[in-house]
């Protein structure tokens, strides 16, 4: 059965393992447990999984920003375990988010992508985002 659902605490080394394999990051267990905890007590951070009986294969991270000018989001740490990849799966934890957002009020969603992420681009056009528009500065601090 599959099911889209907050990850849960149990699939918490799945999804570094996932996020280190998509983005080369080297989050350490105790930095993801620490990120579930805040998670799961501010309202404005949804950490979607996407689950095949009950095994995490996506994942999808929505914040949302409250503003002067209203609500905007921003879509992080999206991942599709490699072998499950064009199936669907993307689109819907996208999707999913979406819905979050627009029941949120949000005005305008943020997606940042490394230039490598090909693949990606390309459903995130599909999906009707914009990425000639703007333009992202990263400064690491």
């Amino acid at each position: 059965m599959d099911i889209i659902k907050d990850v849960q605490e149990k699939d918490l080394e799945i999804l570094k393992e996932m996020l280190k394999n998509t983005f080369n990051n080297n989050i350490s267990y105790e930095e993801m447990k620490e990120f579930y905890k805040i998670s799961k007590n501010d309202k404005n951070i949804h950490v979607l999984g996407y689950y095949i009986n009950d095994n995490l294969v996506g994942t999808i991270t929505l914040n949302i920003s409250i503003l002067p000018s209203g609500k905007d989001a921003i879509i992080c740490d999206f991942s599709v375990k490699e072998e499950y990849r064009r199936l669907g799966i993307g689109t819907k934890l996208m999707n999913k988010a979406e819905e979050i957002a627009k029941m949120e009020n949000v005005d305008m969603i943020y997606l940042f992508s490394g230039y490598h992420r090909k693949g990606a681009h390309e459903l995130y056009k599909k999906l009707g985002y914009d990425g000639d528009r703007d333009r992202a500065f990263i400064k690491k601090i």
